[in-house]
């Protein structure tokens, strides 16, 4: 079990740069982490990553890195004087390419953390099977998870449903971070695997992100802070 508190990051998926702005002040100083997506980066680009860290938030940079070894590696050179906490790339770019990150974050990103992706959380059985895995999602989330804390990387994305397992079975440093995250009488839109703050927090989770849950609210600081209660509220 996740020992302390899960922190929220906020999926800052939204149109423009002014709407950004604009949500960061709703939201307030109870928001220490803000998701920038590939949406965001690929329009916005590094500065918008450096202005949300010198107005005191810390970032997840969420670009699900995947290619051949070298040019990962040579990807990550590229974002290294970027101020991240949280980066992604995804699992299955393989032992190799998982190795030569870890090794080159160790060395040149010692401050951020790398996130395997192991099965997007809108990916079902069915999706799956239609790429060519029969096997059960839960195993195959595991397979590419254990893969990739083998070669050192330090977390792992995943839905809510597999944490359970995942904090069981991976090393106990691994830092467990989980979209899919819906409250009480909130829609699912487009996630297949979801459970609620609290839920999440009991399963193990250390970073819960969320996006439209309070994006899409007409009060974003009070469905922050009713999560926050929520999580507050939630026994181990």
């Amino acid at each position: 079990m996740s020992p302390s508190l899960p922190e929220i990051i906020l999926a800052l998926d939204l149109e423009d740069r002014g709407q950004i702005h604009q949500m960061l002040e709703k939201t307030g100083d109870r928001l220490s982490w803000v998701k920038v997506g590939l949406q965001s980066y690929l329009r916005d680009g590094p500065s918008l990553v450096r202005e949300l860290s010198e107005s005191g938030k810390k970032v997840f940079l969420d670009l699900k890195l995947h290619d051949i070894p070298n040019t990962m590696a040579k990807a990550l050179e590229s974002l290294s004087d970027l101020p991240v906490g949280l980066l992604t790339l995804h699992a299955s770019a393989g032992p190799e390419a998982l190795d030569r990150c870890a090794r080159l974050a160790k060395e040149s990103m010692p401050e951020v953390t790398l996130l395997a992706v192991t099965v997007l959380t809108s990916t079902n059985q069915e999706g799956l099977q239609a790429i060519g895995v029969n096997d059960p999602v839960d195993d195959q989330v595991l397979r590419l998870a254990s893969l990739s804390t083998d070669q050192g990387i330090g977390g792992i994305v995943c839905s809510p449903l597999e944490l359970p397992r995942l904090r069981h079975s991976l090393p106990a440093s691994t830092k467990l971070v989980t979209p899919g995250i819906r409250p009480l009488n909130a829609n699912a839109g487009d996630q297949k695997r979801i459970m609620t703050p609290g839920q999440a927090k009991r399963a193990g989770a250390n970073f819960l992100v969320i996006g439209r849950p309070i994006l899409a609210t007409p009060d974003p600081r009070d469905a922050l802070e009713s999560i926050l209660e929520e999580l507050n509220s939630t026994e181990i």
